[in-house]
């Protein structure tokens, strides 16, 4: 495609980069406004941000995006101004075209790219504008249709009342094959007059004795008549081709109210425009904060030199501390002290200050997800209210990248598997519309996401049986399990409860996905669920990954650092109170029996000779998703800070160890994998 011919790279990378923020803008304020309704500043945003894109590209000469835009802009202006109500039909279209502006973006960034068509959006845009435009008119005539009730039917409704007469308002439906509309209208009203009096019609008797041709299947009556509802009901179907018909009972009090009703709807002004008052109209000065773009690369950059800064600082602490105790007492060692202290302060500052650079609010994540399970709804023929909660809470970038796979599985799992379809609820006394909720906070260090649904709930029975049926496990295995080690089952690959698949989900991938990539994270993912209630899902992850919280421990010589995410507690154990149960060792805590790993056998180390088996034995209680496993090493050292190092490409992957640190004196400490851990561990039981 062709851009304008003096349109630098630079220019065009600042054109994605806004392009973008105004695109996801949309996309979050689109679905807002089918919520929501019609708000004036919410509307004003949607509007500018059509209106800012249409200028935007227009200059880099991207003039097919800039014709998409002004046709949305023609619409939102349309709805802005309230001569349109965004409706369904509306919301649509607007999404259409925001794909469409999506695509015409991406081809600036892919080579060989498809030129997008835009006619089809065009015109879905247009079609929207005339059709809404013309429903409006009709209902606007229609609405003038509607029964008054002038002061002379007013009065003599009042009158029939005092009299101890009924009033009745009737309601017809005439059969639309008829070819003698005003002459069944004019009936009707003959036959209602013989048993009481007619006090107004719509059409009225002169319409129908003088305009045949314009009268529709729908007549209104109020009348009165010391007759009773199914009598003049009787009457009225007396009249041949008559499809319907209701009635209600009305009093003078509900027929001003009517008529007060109408009235202020006729003379209000449009649903935005009467939003429009003093405050709106107050010129706010808003505060402008300061910004800078920065490549995220220069990002990891910086921080992977703070890390290294930490490291040295850390040394120097380490070497200080030694001169000190071999030259006590010397100034120029005790000056040095000072100086190092005062680094270690200023590398602290500026590392707590990059990693708040890095941290971004989690709602980035969650901004595109409102549109995705608008989509699953309603192609799953479902009604689901989405609900998000705690969008600010703040979270490392590395981290953000590797948690949006996740939550779209879980996401889609709870429409497609979790939310009952509307008839389901119905029969069940639920509401039709479902709730979905998804929730971020901080909590003791860590970043918690919850994704919740108030629909069937797993039933472990159902997954029990799946499992066997698929050869996860045999029916003897299945028996002694219990109904929560049942449940955790579902986060097997290729494990699914559905017995046919779906657009959507149902082909038995995805929860093994969300495990596989939540541990990598070093963090573990639950489930709580109740049949018939609802599920909840509970992802635990770490703020960042630059950094980590860790328990130093020793085994066969050597350092080991293991998350604190995945700590629960320590504990030493003598020798006696290990047991065997069919042939692995096992410990009990606090009535409860949890198997028990020799980290220096689960990853093949020697073991240090001299080793007193009269000692106590350390043992650290970990888990991994909802596993708990006592894991015995050498000895605790300390918890402590550390900085992440991966283990590079030549290493590669390492089962049981996902990366490394350098410490304040010089050491190295290998990181465990606490989940690979427990799971070599179990496919491996001879090393145990």
């Amino acid at each position: 495609m062709e851009l304008a011919p003096d349109i630098t790279a630079e220019d065009l990378k600042v054109f994605l980069e806004e392009a973008e923020e105004q695109l996801q803008l949309l996309d979050e304020d689109i679905i807002r406004l089918e919520n929501e309704g019609n708000d004036e500043s919410l509307l004003q945003e949607i509007f500018r941000a059509a209106h800012t894109l249409k200028g935007s590209s227009a200059m880099v000469g991207h003039n097919r995006m800039a014709e998409l835009a002004h046709a949305m802009e023609n619409l939102l202006d349309k709805v802005r101004k309230g001569q349109l109500v965004p409706t369904g039909m509306v919301i649509d279209a607007l999404l259409h075209s925001l794909d469409g502006l999506r695509a015409l973006n991406e081809e600036l960034t892919i080579d060989d790219a498809e030129e997008v068509d835009i006619s089809l959006m065009i015109g879905e845009l247009a079609e929207v504008v005339d059709v809404i435009s013309s429903a409006s008119e009709c209902d606007a005539q229609e609405e003038e249709k509607k029964m008054t009730l002038g002061d002379d039917a007013r009065d003599r409704l009042q009158a029939a009342l005092l009299s101890g007469q009924q009033a009745y308002k009737i309601h017809i439906e005439l059969d639309q094959d008829t070819g003698f509309s005003a002459v069944r209208c004019f009936q009707i009203l003959m036959e209602l007059a013989y048993v009481g009096e007619v006090i107004t019609s719509s059409p009225s008797q002169k319409e129908v004795e003088e305009e045949e041709d314009k009268i529709g299947y729908t007549m209104e009556v109020i009348v009165t008549s010391s007759q009773d509802q199914d009598y003049l009901k009787g009457v009225v179907m007396s009249v041949p081709e008559i499809d319907s018909v209701t009635m209600d009972i009305v009093n003078m009090e509900q027929m001003a109210a009517e008529e007060e009703e109408k009235a202020a709807a006729k003379n209000a002004p449009a649903p935005v425009q009467k939003a429009t008052d003093t405050k709106s109209q107050q010129i706010v000065q808003a505060h402008v904060s300061q910004t800078v773009r920065i490549d995220v690369e220069r990002l990891d950059t910086m921080m992977n030199m703070i890390g290294e800064l930490v490291i040295s600082t850390s040394r120097m602490t380490q070497i200080g501390k030694t001169l000190e105790v071999k030259y006590s007492g010397d100034e120029i060692v005790q000056e040095l002290g000072r100086s190092s202290a005062q680094t270690t302060k200023v590398v602290s500052v500026l590392q707590e200050d990059i990693m708040k650079i890095r941290m971004l609010p989690v709602g980035t994540v969650f901004s595109t997800f409102p549109r995705m399970v608008r989509d699953l709804a309603q192609k799953s023929k479902k009604k689901v209210n989405f609900i998000i909660e705690g969008q600010d809470t703040g979270i490392d970038r590395t981290v953000i990248e590797h948690i949006r796979d996740p939550l779209i599985h879980l996401l889609r799992n709870s429409v497609d598997h979790g939310i009952e379809t509307v008839e389901e609820r119905k029969t069940l006394g639920k509401p039709e519309t479902a709730t979905l909720r998804l929730s971020a906070y901080h909590e003791e260090g860590r970043i918690v996401i919850t994704v919740d649904d108030d629909g069937k709930g797993i039933d472990a029975a159902i997954v029990k049986q799946s499992a066997v049926k698929k050869g996860f496990i045999s029916g003897e295995d299945v028996a002694r399990m219990s109904d929560e080690d049942a449940i955790d089952l579902i986060f097997g690959s290729g494990l699914s409860t559905k017995e046919q698949a779906t657009e959507v989900s149902g082909r038995g991938v995805g929860l093994d996905v969300v495990r596989k990539n939540i541990e990598s994270l070093n963090g573990y993912v639950g489930v709580e669920t109740k049949v018939g209630v609802g599920t909840r899902f509970i992802l635990r992850l770490p703020l960042t990954l630059a950094t980590l919280d860790s328990l130093l421990v020793t085994c066969s010589g050597a350092l080991y650092a293991l998350p604190i995410v995945n700590v629960l507690e320590t504990v030493r154990l003598q020798p006696w109170e290990i047991k065997t149960v069919s042939g692995r060792e096992v410990i009990r805590l606090r009535g409860g029996v949890l198997p028990l790993l020799r980290l220096s056998d689960v990853l093949e180390l020697e073991t240090m000779t001299g080793d007193n088996v009269t000692d106590l034995v350390p043992v650290v209680i970990v888990r991994a998703g909802d596993k708990q496993v006592g894991l015995a090493v050498d000895a605790f050292v300390e918890k402590q800070e550390i900085v992440v190092k991966s283990l590079g490409e030549r290493l590669g992957d390492v089962l049981g160890i996902s990366g490394a640190s350098i410490l304040g004196d010089g050491k190295v400490a290998l990181i465990i994998d606490v989940p690979s851990l427990i799971k070599l561990a179990s496919i491996q039981p001879s090393r145990v």
